[in-house]
């Protein structure tokens, strides 16, 4: 098995995804955002590039069975339900419905994997499960950072390293690439204290200029939930996979 990071999405190579596991991270927030509105009973996530396509999808959807969440700058988009902070996704507000969202980095990097063999959302909240379910596939594994406007992000990074050590737990013959076997050590150096190095990250410094320190605060919590999101090409959505 071979373990690589791409550190931002427009840095990865659509055909070398094709056939392998990948991983999508966007701690900060679209990966924590998606995890959890499927935790709490959201029947699926239909990720969109821009605000026009989510409209449009929405248009072809009945009213009351789906709801448009997303941002732009971090900031919720103007007409829709939902932003982008996890904390808004509660099983009563999400569940049974279609959750459209668009986001400034987390569905591009999720629309770049589409050639994989299999497409799992991670992040923090789910870290240990995501590593877990994307080694059960025997593949090569590919973990994709959103990134912050196709640049490197500290948050993404030090959640890229933990799942590459949870991985080489699971299969400790395996070969990692560069980035992985640096981002591993980058975790291991600050495993007890993630939080000061994620508030190094630019991202991390523009949510708490907006007030969103609650939101990090949720995003940083290690393994709360044992569910992994999967883009299923049937459905055209993410989903929990049935058990």
């Amino acid at each position: 098995m071979y373990i690589d990071v791409f550190a931002t999405a427009g840095g990865a190579d659509p055909g070398l995804l094709a056939g392998k596991t990948v991983l999508i991270i966007d701690v900060l927030r679209a990966t924590s955002t998606i995890t959890t509105a499927l935790a709490n009973g959201a029947a699926g996530v239909l990720p969109v590039l821009t605000i026009a396509e989510a409209r449009e999808a929405a248009a072809g959807l009945t009213p009351g069975t789906f709801l448009l969440g997303g941002e732009r700058k971090a900031l919720k988009i103007p007409g829709f339900d939902l932003d982008n902070s996890p904390r808004q996704y509660t099983r009563e507000v999400v569940a049974g419905k279609t959750i459209i969202m668009t986001t400034t980095n987390g569905t591009v990097a999720i629309k770049q994997a589409f050639p994989a063999a299999a497409l799992l959302i991670a992040s923090f909240l789910n870290a240990r499960a995501a590593a877990r379910e994307a080694w059960k596939t025997g593949t090569d594994i590919y973990l994709l950072c959103a990134g912050t406007r196709n640049r490197f992000s500290l948050d993404d990074a030090a959640c890229a390293g933990l799942l590459v050590h949870c991985l080489q737990e699971l299969e400790p013959g395996a070969r990692l690439g560069d980035l992985a076997f640096a981002l591993r050590h980058l975790y291991l150096s600050y495993r007890d204290d993630l939080p000061h190095l994620i508030s190094h990250a630019s991202h991390y410094q523009r949510l708490m200029d907006l007030g969103l320190e609650a939101d990090i605060a949720y995003c940083l919590q290690q393994d709360v939930y044992d569910v992994v999101p999967r883009w299923d090409k049937e459905r055209n959505l993410i989903v929990l996979p049935l058990d």
